[in-house]
C-alpha cells in the first residue's frame, strides 16, 4: 500500500474512472464488527457451589453495524493499482525524466506517474504577490498611518489586481518540469480541487496524469493570454483590422513553453 499525502486531486474523474471499473460509484457503506464481552461471577462467602468456592465466566456477543465514508484516498488507490494491473495499453507508465526517445512513443490518453517540481504560470505568481503585498501595506499603514505607495505604484497595484480578477475562476495554468529541465508538462488546474494552500503547492511532488496533446519541437503554448478571450470573438475583417496589431502580454507577463512538451490532464498531486 502507497501512502500517500494530496496536494490536489480531481475527485470527479477519480468518481468516472471508478465508474467504469466497478460498474458503480458508492461514497459509503455498511460494516458489520462482532464484539464479545465475558462476565465472571464469583462464587463464595455467603453463595453456595456444589463444590467449594469458584466462580462463572459468560461470554456475551453482538453485533455492531456502522456507516463509514470512502475517503478519497481510498476511492485514487483503487484507480491507481487498477492502472497498475490494467491493459498493457493502458497501464501507468512511471518517469523521472524523459528521453527523445520515450517523448516520441508517448500518444494521446497514456497515463502517467511523474516526479516533477511545479510552478505556476508567471501571471499567477505576479498577481499572487501583488495581492500579498497590497494586504501588508493596508495593514502596515492601519498600524502607522503612512502613506508607502504614492499614486502612480497605488496605480500599478490596482491594475495587477484587476488582472487577478479577470483570472479568477478560470483554470490555473501550472507547469511541471522534471529536473533535467526538459520536456515541461503544462497543466490545468481545477480551484476547487486543492488539498492545501497554493503557496504549499509550489515544489517537488508525484503527479498522475493523462496525455492529452503533445507540443512538438518547433511549436509552442502561451499561458494565461490576457486577450485570448478577445481573439476567440467572432469578428469581420473591419473589426480585425481595428484590433491592435500585437495582442500578446506584455514581456514581464509573457509566459511560453516551448516545445517538446506535453499537455496533460492532471488527476491527482502529491507527496
Amino acid at each position: 500500500m502507497k501512502l500517500r499525502n494530496f496536494l490536489y486531486l480531481n475527485n470527479k474523474i477519480v468518481d468516472d474512472y471508478l465508474s467504469v471499473i466497478d460498474g458503480y460509484v458508492y461514497n459509503e457503506e455498511a460494516q458489520s464488527i462482532a464484539t464479545s464481552t465475558e462476565n465472571e461471577v464469583k462464587a463464595g462467602g455467603s453463595v453456595k457451589l456444589l463444590k467449594g468456592e469458584g466462580s462463572h465466566a459468560g461470554k456475551m456477543a453482538e453485533e455492531i453495524t456502522r456507516s463509514v465514508q470512502i475517503s478519497d484516498a481510498a476511492k485514487f488507490d483503487k484507480v491507481f493499482r487498477h492502472l497498475q494491473t490494467g491493459d498493457e495499453d493502458e497501464q501507468i507508465k512511471y518517469f523521472e525524466f524523459l528521453s527523445e526517445e520515450t517523448f516520441n512513443k508517448l500518444r494521446r490518453d497514456d497515463f502517467l506517474e511523474v516526479l516533477v517540481t511545479a510552478r505556476f504560470s508567471k501571471m499567477k505568481e505576479l498577481t499572487d504577490t501583488v495581492t500579498k503585498l497590497n494586504e501588508l501595506v493596508t495593514v502596515f499603514q492601519g498600524l502607522t498611518d503612512q502613506q508607502l505607495l504614492d499614486r502612480q505604484a497605488k496605480k500599478a497595484v490596482a491594475g495587477f489586481s484587476a488582472l487577478g480578477k479577470l483570472q479568477s475562476g478560470k483554470a490555473i495554468s501550472c507547469v511541471f518540469n522534471f529536473e533535467d529541465g526538459k520536456f515541461p508538462l503544462v497543466a490545468y488546474l481545477n480551484e476547487d480541487y486543492f488539498k492545501c494552500n497554493q503557496e504549499n503547492f509550489v515544489g517537488e511532488s508525484y503527479m498522475v496524469c493523462k496525455v492529452l496533446r503533445k507540443i512538438s519541437k518547433g511549436q509552442s503554448v502561451k499561458l494565461d493570454e490576457i486577450f485570448d478571450d478577445i481573439k476567440k470573438i467572432p469578428m469581420n475583417r473591419q473589426q480585425r483590422r481595428n484590433l491592435p496589431k500585437n495582442m500578446d502580454n506584455p514581456e514581464g507577463l509573457r509566459d511560453v513553453i516551448k516545445g517538446p512538451a506535453l499537455v496533460v490532464v492532471p488527476i491527482a498531486v502529491y507527496q
